[in-house]
């Protein structure tokens, strides 16, 4: 997501804050493609997320004279859009 933001700031300071020209090239056109070309880079790399996390459960038993029982777990969740 790094290089995804990177384009995008890169992109917003040459479409927005660079008043000076190169012949044959639009500054504030290249900007605009930067500031796509990072959005599109940063929803890509969000597209995929893999969320670990652990849970922990006591479980009680029946018979007052057994021993709790804890159970932990991992739990991976797919953020898939």
């Amino acid at each position: 997501m790094g290089i995804g933001m990177f384009m995008t700031v890169l992109g917003a300071i040459l479409a927005f804050a660079v008043r000076d020209g190169v012949p044959g090239v639009d500054i504030t056109t290249v900007g605009v493609i930067l500031m796509i070309a990072g959005a599109a880079n940063i929803a890509y790399d969000r597209r995929d997320r893999v969320h670990e996390r652990e849970v922990t459960r006591v479980e009680d038993p029946a018979d007052p004279a057994l021993p709790t029982h804890t159970v932990t777990e991992s739990v991976t969740d797919r953020d898939v859009r």
